[in-house]
């Protein structure tokens, strides 16, 4: 009864917050439409539409419409083009309180420069469509961050740990840990942590309100210039909305005593060219484990931008967050099969965590008399983490337990620049593109032995500044409506300067070293577009790219570097100098590490349309990536991790099967080896063979729902196979309806009830009473079926 109050007592206050804000939204209105084929009458989707003498526009989805919202009463010129068609333009009136609607028909043209100047951003993949992504953020629901970032296809992610922690990510052949092979970012600030207390390029979003979301980039493999560090598999890039439609309050509460407020509204603003909101939202859950999680966790965004001019405008953004929570961990099958617990139990139920992030964000957009735009971007992000594990239990001390304490404590600082410009080259026109940036990460990262959270012993403890420059460049060159060319290269450099605390005290058991190490990298990237019909794309796409190292992994590095040339200057034999370094708790083969291991990869795809009624996209690809050293968080130590190779085939469908019932599929077939490993052995773990989602969606003015699947097929858990991870298939359903300014909605998840594994390893752990220890399958337990419902009010 005292959440339910509380929980009352918070949309009490949130309503009262928002109320005398109501009136703000009723003045503006919006431009909607469709761009067809004037020949054909088929859609167009991409097509870019621009308010004249603004930066205000959109791009058509895949069923050829578009949306311009929070658009002031007054008479505008909207331009629309498309490459190989004839720019339109077309006046409209739009009145306040009545959306104005346009159908705009393109007629085919031989290109001309000044096509360029209102294209959108035409796709050079298979998977980075921005008009299947706009369909998709538009069609399905998303109520949290795991759920935006699923609307990257072949993405699927899991959790294990109470819900605080950031997710862990697989895509195409990799699991990518929380974030190590996939760079994530919202409005170009960086979401991934490097040399993480956890894991390297660890990607929190839990920061992010689902709500202010208002486009979603997806670029699959190493061959966009502008995505650097970390974007191995791909890369996703989230922005916010610049408008919101209206004020809004949302209350939701379900199973496992789930409850979250959510709100949006308008503040008030004077001029005609301002414009600035606010967003919060509270969420708690006990989850479905047996010892509750009491997981609670507050968000608050807000945003402000202003046209200083026709063809400037400066945007500031301000976020955070910040989350606790209680875990029951991973548990092992045995203590299931044996009846110690069932499989929402715990064996450590003090497993948990806190964390926070608290952004700010400044971005200035200008476009200038020969239409070039200049962007300039200045970010910061202050953040905390702390989380508690116990992965093997009794393993290494039978009497205390295994728990661990990890903490990361950082600042972040940031800077990103992109200068494009248009131009004639040779027989075509050309758009050039430079970019260029600076990341500044200084933090304390630390790991503990504590058992049943009190700090017995401190592991490891270190100071670390992490520094990225980068600059990149990227010619487009369109020869005409059926061939373009794009060319990039990126060349980042790097300094990493750690002082470990421990460097004079070697006798933990574990490497330390304190010291400094620099690197550059340069990554060359080339995609190809043939168009035969403007219905048909078919794609070749070429690049090199890199993830980098835990800082401590490479300063360790350099440090053996160092010392076998001062040993092998000093007379000692190969096996003296081994025998040094082993020593100091070194591995000789540190000194053949590679501080930014590079992957190389290539695909072939298509994607067509049939109307507005199918959009088909297929790719195969294979990725390459070096051998490296891996620095495992969780333990202070280096771990081997040598060449592999990932191939396999991606395939998107998006169909409208009525003019209210969209239907969607995505399919990933991966295969990924060690490459010098025997063939017995030579399994990446956990690495997804078989990921495909879908589902049914139902929308009309005043109801919509879906059905939607989410399948993992079953992996080896380990080199040898000896160990499987096993496949799911989940269904969950969603429904609302529409009455007035009030909204009903409904969320039953995993509609069949199935037990399943959310995530799983194949862990070495003892038990308390247990002689011997015994590796086998550890897993998170996904959550059963459970009904969540909400009610929404616009104002």
């Amino acid at each position: 009864m005292r959440r339910v109050a509380t929980a009352s007592f918070i949309c009490l206050a949130l309503f009262c917050l928002t109320a005398p804000f109501s009136s703000v939204a009723q003045s503006f209105s919006a431009i909607k439409g469709t761009v067809k084929d004037a020949e054909t009458g088929d859609c167009l989707p991409g097509a870019n539409i621009i308010i004249a003498g603004t930066s205000r526009g959109a791009s058509t989805a895949g069923d050829g419409s578009f949306e311009i919202t929070r658009v002031r009463p007054g008479k505008y010129t909207l331009i629309a083009g498309i490459i190989g068609y004839k720019t339109e333009s077309i006046s409209i009136i739009v009145e306040a309180g009545r959306d104005a609607t346009v159908d705009l028909q393109l007629a085919p043209k031989a290109l001309e420069l000044d096509e360029l100047l209102v294209q959108a951003d035409r796709s050079y993949s298979t998977a980075s469509s921005r008009a299947v992504r706009d369909f998709d953020l538009k069609i399905r629901p998303n109520r949290s961050a795991q759920d935006m970032l699923q609307l990257a296809p072949g993405i699927v992610i899991a959790q294990h740990a109470g819900g605080g922690k950031a997710e862990q990510i697989f895509l195409r052949g990799f699991d990518a840990d929380h974030g190590t092979d996939v760079n994530i970012s919202v409005d170009g600030m960086p979401v991934n942590m490097v040399s993480h207390g956890h894991g390297q390029g660890y990607a929190d979003l839990h920061f992010m309100i689902p709500d202010v979301i208002e486009e979603v980039d997806v670029y699959k493999g190493p061959y966009f210039a502008e995505y650097g560090n970390l974007a191995t598999a791909g890369a996703v890039a989230f922005r916010t909305r610049e408008h919101i439609d209206g004020n809004m309050l949302r209350a939701e509460g379900g199973a496992f005593d789930t409850y979250r407020i959510t709100t949006l509204y308008q503040i008030p603003t004077t001029g005609a060219h301002n414009n600035a909101y606010f967003a919060g939202q509270f969420y708690n859950t006990d989850g479905p484990v047996d010892s509750p999680q009491g997981f609670r966790r507050f968000n608050l965004f807000g945003k402000f931008h202003t046209h200083v001019s026709e063809t400037a405008k400066l945007s500031f953004d301000i976020s955070g967050f910040s989350s606790a929570w209680d875990a029951s961990g991973q548990i092992p099958q045995r203590a299931v099969d044996n009846r110690l617990i069932d499989r929402f139990g715990a064996l450590d139920d003090l497993e948990g965590g806190t964390t926070g992030r608290h952004n700010l964000n400044f971005t200035y957009e200008t476009r200038g008399n020969d239409n070039g735009e200049f962007i300039i971007q200045a970010y910061a992000s202050r953040y905390n983490f702390k989380l508690f594990s116990n992965f093997t239990f009794f393993l290494n001390d039978p009497i205390n337990g295994d728990m661990i304490e990890q903490t990361d404590s950082r600042q972040i600082l940031g800077l990103n620049t992109k200068y494009k410009f248009y131009h004639r080259l040779g027989l075509g026109v050309a758009t050039t593109t430079f970019g260029g940036g600076y990341r500044a990460d200084d933090m304390d990262a630390a790991l503990w032995q504590s058992p049943n959270r009190v700090r017995a012993e401190k592991r490891v403890d270190a100071n670390i500044a992490e520094r990225n420059l980068f600059l990149w460049a990227q010619e487009e060159i369109v020869f005409s409506s059926q061939l373009r060319l794009q060319l990039g290269l990126r060349g980042d450099y790097f300094t990493f300067d750690v002082e470990d605390r421990f460097d004079t005290q070697p006798g933990n058991g574990l490497p330390h070293a304190s010291g400094y190490a620099q690197e550059t990298i340069l990554s060359p990237k080339a995609n190809l577009v043939i168009s035969p019909t403007h219905s048909l794309d078919l794609f070749a796409n070429f690049g090199t790219g890199f993830h980098s190292n835990d800082a401590r992994d490479i300063v360790i590095g350099q440090r053996v570097s160092d010392l076998e040339k001062t040993l092998r200057r000093n007379g000692l034999s190969e096996r003296q100098i081994a025998d040094s370094l082993t020593a100091l708790n070194f591995d000789p083969a540190y000194r053949d590490a590679k501080t930014l291991p590079r992957t190389v990869g290539a695909e072939l795809g298509f994607r067509t349309r049939l109307g507005d009624r199918l959009n088909f996209g297929a790719a195969g690809w294979w990725l390459d990536l070096e051998r490296e050293f891996v620095y495992i968080g969780d333990e202070g130590k280096i771990e081997l991790s040598g060449r592999t190779r990932r191939y396999g085939l991606d395939i998107e469908t998006r169909l409208k099967i009525l003019s209210w019932l969209y239907g969607d599929v995505d399919l990933t077939v991966s295969n990924g080896k060690l490459r010098d490993e025997p063939k017995d052995a030579d399994e990446i773990p956990l690495a997804p063979r078989l990921v495909s989602t879908g589902g049914l969606t139902v929308r009309h003015s005043k109801y919509e729902g879906g059905l939607r699947y989410r399948h993992i097929g079953d992996r080896p858990a380990n080199e040898g196979n000896s160990v499987t991870a096993l496949g799911y298939t989940v269904l969950d359903l969603t429904a609302s309806y529409r009455l007035g300014n009030y909204q009903i909605g409904l969320v039953m998840e995993n509609l069949t009830d199935t037990d399943w594994n959310e995530a799983q390893f194949d862990t070495e752990s003892r038990l308390r009473d247990e002689i011997k220890p015994v590796s086998e399958l550890h897993f998170t337990p996904g959550n059963p079926r459970n009904v969540r419902v909400g009610v929404s009010c616009s104002f």
